[in-house]
């Protein structure tokens, strides 16, 4: 029985192996062009759109990678920029003094918000190259922080004699009057500041009012030439005026009222 049954089976899969080949013999040779064509299509559109994703994605890869570069390159500028500055800080500190040089920041602050000026850009200020000046009071400092330094070492020794009181006095002097005139030139560059700023805002008043100026003369044209446009065109009453039949109504209604009232009282009398 097991053997009858299998026999069975190898007939049923031989007879369908058998139609599927004659189906497939029977296909038209066209038909298999076509197919094959489109098969052909079809594979040539998968491998293209993978090719066209592998390189999407490896654009994308290497826009990452560049951006990344250029954000760590930019941290780096920054650090070394930053790191620059406080040893340029620290550098005047050591020459100049903390006092002196927050005073030479301030002196260069300024500058720069003189350079930055519409009116030192527009030549109302002349020449804005202060770099005499900031070189100027940098010496000044410097040679104060420096008679200071050397002093102090003379005053700490023991036993001072009269030579030694008179050259501290003298170095005292001396830097105070260095101080203070490198002091009086940083004032002066922030005053120039102070006044660019305010020539600034004098400027943008003065344009402010032109534009001002400009709308009030366009404004007037307008109006005059609306009034005189009214002037001399008559006041057009419409001749089925809404209004005047209305008001017309309402006096006839009161005079109807009144001539009943009338009526009533001639009657009653």
């Amino acid at each position: 029985m097991a053997k009858d049954s299998n026999d069975g089976c190898a007939n049923v899969v031989g007879g369908v192996v058998v139609f599927i080949i004659v189906a497939i013999a029977a296909i038209p040779k066209p038909v298999w062009i076509a197919i094959g064509v489109i098969a052909g299509v079809a594979i040539l559109v998968t491998v293209i759109v993978k090719l066209a994703s592998s390189f999407q994605e490896g654009r994308a890869e290497a826009k990452a990678r560049d951006e990344a570069r250029r954000v760590a390159q930019a941290a780096s500028d920054k650090q070394q920029r930053e790191a620059r500055a406080r040893d340029e800080k620290q550098q005047r500190i050591n020459a100049l003094g903390a006092k002196n040089a927050e005073l030479v920041e301030s002196a260069q602050t300024a500058v720069k918000r003189v350079a930055a000026t519409e009116a030192a850009r527009a030549g109302w200020l002349g020449d804005v190259d202060f770099t005499p000046d900031l070189q100027n009071i940098r010496d000044s400092f410097q040679k104060a922080h420096a008679l200071r330094k050397i002093a102090n070492q003379l005053s700490a020794l023991d036993r001072p004699s009269a030579d030694d009181r008179r050259i501290l006095a003298e170095a005292k002097s001396t830097s105070a009057n260095l101080e203070g005139a490198a002091c009086e030139r940083v004032e002066l560059i922030a005053k120039c500041a102070r006044e660019a700023n305010l020539i600034d805002d004098s400027l943008r008043n003065e344009r402010k009012d032109a534009r001002t100026a400009e709308q009030r003369a366009e404004l007037h044209a307008k109006l005059s030439a609306m009034l005189y446009g009214i002037e001399a065109a008559p006041a057009a009453v419409p001749e089925d005026s809404a209004a005047d039949a209305v008001l017309a109504r309402v006096q006839a209604y009161r005079e109807i009222k009144n001539q009943i009232k009338r009526t009533r009282g001639d009657g009653l009398g």
